[in-house]
């Protein structure tokens, strides 16, 4: 056993341990020696000082104890430390615990979440597919549909043909046959015109047979041709249906951005168009309007009926309708007007109005339409009968008719301005 230094020497090693200067692997072996020797020759104010660090349990390197002295600190004196109080380690290890339970829930969500979007796309997928499908099976059955009207109609008009032809060899042929008869007759006639009066009178003969023949062919003949322009009416008539579905299905009628003034900006999919008060150059083109924000759509029609439906926006002017090809390109406001070529209902001052000649306020349309709400406008054309109708907001009665356009045989085209 040591003995026991001195007051100096224990000074020493109080300095040593208040200005923290001492190796931690070459002196923590002897700390526990060096603290009970503080707390045994040191005085009671020394031992005060030095109790808020000498009382922390302290780890010697390579030992597997904690010691601690001083007869200030919570231990017995020369005893070993308290070990570390297992509540709170044992609290967060429950934290941590729940913690980790919560993190495995959200991640057995997200992922269930997951393989619920792929479940939907996958479904989504085969809707598609299906729909896709029904697409491919039905316009096949269309075109065979189509096919089949089409080679029905051709030998239906093959057949008027063949029995028009028919019907007008036959009528040839008895003609040729009654006209030679005639032709026996007048000469018969003709040959008793030159035998001596008592005999004429005696030989003389009646034409009336041969008259009376002609008369019944003329009725056989007007019966015939009323009857093959009855079937030819009937194919004009089933031609038309088909070329009014075909107008149905064509009911989305594309913009031209040739056509649309520099200030117009044509959406992308082509289906409308808006003011834009600073727009990039568009590329020169000889179809553009150059003064009026107007708009062409693409196509145009040559014959037939057609009908679409515009939605216009907002509560600035405009006008919709149809269009001659020739319709000039740079003129004033007066270009909306049928001899100009446009037949237009449109809005303006808050009111609905068509662009004849004079101009004409639309029965009944007043003031259609909340601020700012769109209005839908539907245009019936009959190029044929040349006739525009307009319809609002979906109504069966016309809001307005132009009748006896002047098409001119050229190319119509739906118009708008705005």
């Amino acid at each position: 056993e040591r003995g026991r230094p001195g007051e100096a020497e224990a000074a020493a090693h109080r300095r040593q341990l208040r200005r923290g200067n001492f190796q931690a692997k070459q002196h923590l072996e002897h700390l526990t020696e060096k603290l009970k020797l503080l707390g045994l020759e040191g005085g009671r104010g020394e031992a005060e000082q030095l109790c808020s660090w000498h009382r922390s349990p302290v780890t010697p390197k390579g030992s597997g104890k904690v010691s601690g002295s001083g007869h200030e600190g919570p231990g017995t004196p020369g005893g070993p430390a308290a070990a570390p109080e297992e509540g709170p380690a044992h609290g967060d290890k429950e934290r941590i615990h729940s913690d980790l339970e919560k993190l495995r829930q959200q991640r057995e969500e997200i992922l269930e979440l997951k393989m619920s979007g792929e479940r939907q796309c996958q479904e989504f997928l085969a809707r598609t597919e299906a729909q896709r499908q029904s697409v491919v099976s039905e316009f096949r059955r269309l075109r065979h549909f189509l096919k089949e009207q089409e080679l029905a109609l051709l030998v239906r008009l093959g057949e008027l043909d063949r029995a028009r032809m028919r019907r007008q060899q036959e009528e040839e042929a008895e003609m040729s046959g009654k006209v030679s008869l005639l032709d026996v007759l007048i000469c018969t006639m003709e040959k008793e015109l030159e035998q001596p009066p008592r005999r004429f009178l005696q030989v003389g003969s009646s034409p009336g047979p041969a008259w009376e023949s002609s008369r019944v062919l003329g009725a056989r003949r007007t019966t015939d041709t009323a009857e093959l322009e009855r079937s030819l009416q009937d194919i004009s008539r089933q031609i038309r249906v088909l070329g009014e579905s075909l107008g149905r299905f064509q009911a989305f009628v594309p913009l031209a951005p040739d056509t649309a003034h520099a200030r117009l900006a044509v959406s992308r999919d082509r289906r409308g168009a808006r003011w834009m008060e600073a727009a990039p150059e568009p590329p020169p083109s000889p179809r553009r309007f150059q003064s009026w924000s107007c708009v062409l759509a693409r196509g145009g029609f040559t014959g037939g009926r057609r009908r679409w439906d515009v939605a216009v926006a907002g509560d600035g002017p405009w006008a919709l309708g149809v269009a001659r090809d020739s319709l000039p390109r740079a003129g004033v406001l007066e270009l909306l007007r049928p001899e100009m070529g446009v037949w237009a209902l449109g809005r303006c001052g808050g009111r609905y109005r068509a662009f004849s000649e004079p101009p004409a306020a639309v029965p009944g349309a007043g003031s259609t339409g909340s601020t700012g709400s769109a209005r839908r406008v539907r245009v019936e054309l009959d190029y044929g009968a040349g006739r525009v109708v307009f319809y609002l907001a979906g109504g069966e009665t016309p809001a307005f008719v132009f009748s006896g356009a002047a098409f001119g045989g050229q190319r119509v085209f739906p118009f708008f301005w705005v």
